[in-house]
């Protein structure tokens, strides 16, 4: 075979180059390039050639040229020793068998030091194998992959450990003291708790699954426990977890940093691998995984102070860095530049504390928690500004609405922007003027969890003053406010035509003074001074009856507080003297609206028989007799439950208004015989209370939410509406089929603004459309994004520059800094630079670029912009290219 000097070179030379301990003497065969079949005569040809190119290249200059300095240099000796022998094909022979078994012996040797090192992991990466054989200069590549064989180890890709949670530093710190308080080793207990003391697989195809939807389950599960300290922990830890997710962070990355976090630890003790490995799989790991994750963890570093004070100010830990500042010499050329920077830092956290106080006086809450969490992104070590950011409160509840009901006065209202939902709690208070502190009035109910509440006893005839505040477990927010007057009408209204006879009565509040009635006939009063006023009692009202319908509008009369009369709401009452009675109730109507997830009001009319009182009873099946027939009271009371409720009676009708529980039902009226032991079965009314949609998620998309939930397993249709902050009315709606909602998902068009998104179950049948309780969601609004540019202003040596702001949705209180930086890394936070320009009230417009001068500093590296107000807007950095200016 022709000798190939290229592939030679390239084969043999090039490895050889940078072999530690010279060139190895094992290979021979391999150096000169000699094969197991050749003759004597072509071993003689081909070391001939070999010698050749020695001799050629051993003159020039580099590490090859050194390599074949050494090949000739050996070669001399062989020949001094061995002479013509080495053209002979057995003397090569039995080269090779030596250089085997020197081979083997070797990767013995190696397999035992890689078993040591390496065994308790069971594996090994090809950079790390790369890094130890160094160290063997006189073992080959097929030798090293032998030995690994032999220690019994996996020749494994490396794989990439996270070096960061993905949460906000004082986040993650927060979660992982709730941890500590639940007693769980990483967030897959916290979000499977079934897991708990069963393994986990965190990489490849098996990850154990802390998706969005498994986090709402669990929160879901959390709601309906009863209430504890330990249960407010975990929903505030599965709040932060689900705050992160909805950025993007993925929880299996938290949980396998919060493994890689202990180990390092644990290794910087110098604790040996297999210890490691036992106390990843103690906290849940699988064994394989485990493996790979101590095999794959970065050797401990050692840094000088000065790169000490560096970690500490990228961590934000202010505090600490001003301590570690005191330890670099002052003989060290960053002491004078860290002194400096953390001197900056220092009066910025000050300036951005005494921000969030003045924000604080001028009732701008929101402002004062970005200034805190502004400062703490810096200083989150310092315990003081801690303290202040965890009893801020809140901002005051958003929506509050007053609405007067039979039960009392019901208040509902959204909760505060800012604020964690698992950690506030609501106090509402009653006065009679506006309530200014939580302290000021009648406490009507405290430690709500939930943003509603009902205030059962109103006193009626006085404006009543509700506060509503709130707290995530500091000081109390300012209230939000709202003013009703309860004056409650007459209730349980009824009338009945005795011959020539009209009796009506009715029941009132204790505290009405009085109650006034007008009468008319053949038609409804049109309002409460309509008709002829008739003499009446606190509790009726006897009347002589005619030929025609009477109506009458009856009115309890209050005193205020400035002795006043007030009026309740007229209720009116019809008596029927010219129409004949039934002998039974043959069918009802029966109209059933959700209250909430489980219960409904049932509003069921009929017409009064002429004899015999009426049960309407509710059963989740039909009766079994037929309508009209006859059976026994016994039968009547061993089917289903009895409505209860307040009766009105309306002339020839009666209305009944009962609680009953969700789900599709029969509602069916028995006439009971006034003497007799029997009643007559009516036609019965199926009616669905339906059931509401469960887990309902609404994520913004751009332009767009994307809206998910759990489907009731007998609903196929549903309802989707979209309603701005602000507006009365849905600005989107859409009806979803379960097929539709399986096939491409449910997706509204909302663009920028905020507002909530409701879904309701609902269900077609004969007597139309029912709807179930709406279950909703908010959705933000989209953060505006500034793009920035800067461009050259002046001549080829001017340092005149001109920063280019634009924006995709007008913003306005905008404020910004450009900030210079010397160094070699990009600063990542305003605070990291020098000052270069500050703009603050900015109006932008996507149609009009601002463009604001500025003169470029000296001596420095990197350009950045940034936008400290208003909160979320997201910056858009130009190429890295064009950051860097020098």
């Amino acid at each position: 075979m022709a000798f190939d000097h290229v592939a030679y070179m390239s084969q043999v030379i090039n490895p050889l180059r940078d072999h530690p301990g010279g060139v190895p003497a094992n290979d021979l065969a391999g150096q000169y390039a000699v094969t197991p079949d050749m003759t004597a005569g072509e071993l003689r040809t081909r070391l001939r050639e070999v010698r050749s190119l020695w001799q050629r290249r051993q003159g020039g200059v580099g590490a090859a040229a050194n390599v074949c300095a050494q090949l000739i240099g050996r070669d001399e000796r062989l020949r001094a020793e061995h002479g013509d022998a080495m053209y002979d094909p057995g003397w090569w022979t039995r080269q090779a068998r030596a250089h085997e078994d020197a081979v083997h012996a070797e990767s013995r040797r190696f397999a035992e030091v890689l078993r040591n090192a390496y065994g308790a992991v069971g594996r090994i990466t090809a950079e790390q194998l790369a890094a130890i054989a160094t160290q063997w200069p006189s073992l080959s590549k097929l030798g090293a992959d032998e030995a690994v064989r032999l220690a019994g180890l996996r020749l494994v890709e490396p794989i990439e450990l996270p070096a960061a949670s993905g949460l906000p530093g004082s986040a993650y710190r927060r979660l992982l003291d709730l941890q500590r308080q639940l007693d769980v080793p990483t967030v897959v207990q916290l979000i499977r708790p079934e897991l708990t003391g069963d393994s986990f697989a965190l990489l490849g195809r098996d990850a154990v699954d802390l998706g969005l939807e498994t986090l709402a389950r669990r929160r879901q599960e959390m709601e309906r426990a009863a209430d504890s300290h330990e249960l407010r922990a975990g929903k505030e830890a599965l709040g932060l977890l689900d705050t992160a997710a909805r950025n993007g962070v993925d929880l299996r990355t938290v949980a396998l940093f919060q493994l890689v976090e202990r180990l390092q630890d644990l290794r910087a003790r110098n604790l040996a691998d297999a210890l490691l490995i036992e106390s990843a799989t103690g906290a849940g790991l699988l064994l394989p995984d485990a493996q790979t994750v101590v095999s794959n963890l970065p050797a401990p570093t050692v840094t000088g102070p000065a790169d000490r004070v560096r970690e500490l100010l990228a961590e934000g830990q202010l505090r600490a860095a001003a301590q570690a500042v005191a330890q670099v010499p002052e003989t060290d050329p960053a002491h004078a530049e860290l002194r400096q920077t953390v001197g900056g830092l220092t009066d910025r956290v000050d300036e951005l504390r005494r921000d969030a106080e003045q924000a604080i006086r001028d009732g701008h809450e929101e402002e004062a928690a970005q200034r805190l969490r502004d400062a703490l992104r810096i200083a989150d070590d310092d315990e003081d500004l801690r303290r202040r950011a965890e009893a801020l409160p809140p901002p005051p509840v958003r929506e509050l609405v007053a609405r007067v009901t039979e039960q009392g006065v019901r208040l509902g209202w959204s909760a505060p922007h800012t604020a964690v939902p698992e950690l506030l709690r609501y106090r509402v208070v009653r006065s009679d003027r506006a309530p200014r502190t939580a302290a000021d009035g009648d406490v009507v109910v405290a430690g709500l969890s939930t943003p509603e509440a009902v205030d059962k006893d109103p006193a009626p005839a006085r404006d009543l003053h509700y506060g509503v505040f709130a707290s995530t477990g500091g000081d109390w927010s300012r209230a939000a406010v709202t003013v009703e007057r309860v004056l409650p009408p007459v209730t349980a209204v009824q009338v009945r035509t005795q011959h020539d006879e009209i009796v009506c009565s009715w029941r009132v509040h204790p505290a009405a003074e009085t109650v006034r009635v007008r009468r008319t006939t053949g038609r409804p009063p049109t309002g409460p001074d309509d008709g002829t006023p008739i003499a009446c009692t606190r509790a009726g009202l006897t009347d002589d009856a005619g030929d025609a319908d009477v109506f009458y509008g009856i009115v309890a009369v209050y005193r205020d507080a400035a002795g006043a009369e007030a009026f309740a709401r007229t209720v009116v009452a019809r008596a029927t003297t010219g129409q004949a009675a039934p002998p039974f109730v043959s069918r009802i109507r029966v109209h059933a609206v959700a209250v909430d997830a489980s219960t409904a009001t049932a509003n069921v009319t009929w017409a009064a028989p002429a004899a015999g009182t009426v049960s309407v009873r509710r059963s989740d099946a039909p009766p079994a007799w037929p309508a009209g027939a006859t059976v026994s009271r016994g039968d009547v009371e061993a089917y289903g439950e009895p409505l209860i409720g307040d009766r009105l009676v309306q002339g020839p009708e009666v209305q009944l208004e009962a609680t009953v529980p969700s789900g599709r039902h029969y509602y069916t009226a028995f006439t009971l015989h006034p003497t007799a032991d029997t009643a007559i079965v009516g036609e019965p009314v199926a009616v669905a209370v339906i059931e509401p949609v469960t887990r309902l998620l609404a994520r913004r998309n751009g332009g767009e939410v994307t809206v998910s939930w759990v489907w009731p397993p007998s609903v196929n249709l549903a309802e989707v509406t979209f309603t701005p902050a602000g507006a009365a009315t849905p600005s989107a709606r859409e009806l979803v089929s379960r097929g539709q909602f399986t096939a491409k998902g449910c997706h509204l068009p909302i663009g920028h603004t905020g507002g909530r998104v409701a879904v309701q179950s609902v269900v077609r049948g004969m007597g139309g459309e029912s709807k179930s309780s709406a279950v909703t969601a908010p959705v933000d609004g989209t953060a505006a994004t500034v793009s920035w540019q800067v461009v050259k202003a002046g001549g080829f040596l001017s340092r005149r520059r001109e920063l280019r702001l634009t924006t995709d949705t007008r913003c306005e209180g905008v404020e910004v800094r450009l900030v210079a930086g010397p160094g070699d890394v990009l600063p990542v936070r305003a605070e990291q630079g020098i000052p270069v320009a500050h703009l603050a009230g900015l109006e932008l417009d996507p149609d009009v670029p601002e463009a604001v001068p500025f003169t470029m500093p000296a001596k420095v590296r990197w350009l950045r912009c940034f936008v400290t107000r208003p909160a979320g807007v997201r910056v858009n950095d130009p190429p890295i290219d064009e950051m860097k200016v020098s």
